[in-house]
């Protein structure tokens, strides 16, 4: 859910973006903060296609490394003596 901000001036000089929940008019705040649930969603269905095969070749790579350890692993005998 966005939340309104507003910067205020530190004694130092820097600016803080504090949040201002009173301000509900989302069109008449400064700065508006959103969270990473909703945005998230809208994000993913703004990818490109170039992104979405950049990130599924990336997975497919991971899934094929780990069935490669996992057959390599299998492929070496172990010699666990049970005296």
């Amino acid at each position: 859910m966005p939340v309104c901000a507003r910067a205020i001036q530190q004694p130092d000089g820097t600016l803080l973006l504090a949040l201002d929940p009173a301000n509900t008019n989302l069109a008449t705040c400064p700065y508006v903060v959103e969270d990473g649930a909703s945005n998230a969603w809208r994000e993913l269905g703004n990818m490109s296609l170039d992104n979405a095969q950049e990130i599924g070749f990336s997975v497919g790579l991971l899934w094929i490394g780990a069935w490669a350890f996992k057959t390599i692993g299998r492929a070496i005998p172990s010699h666990n003596s049970e005296d």
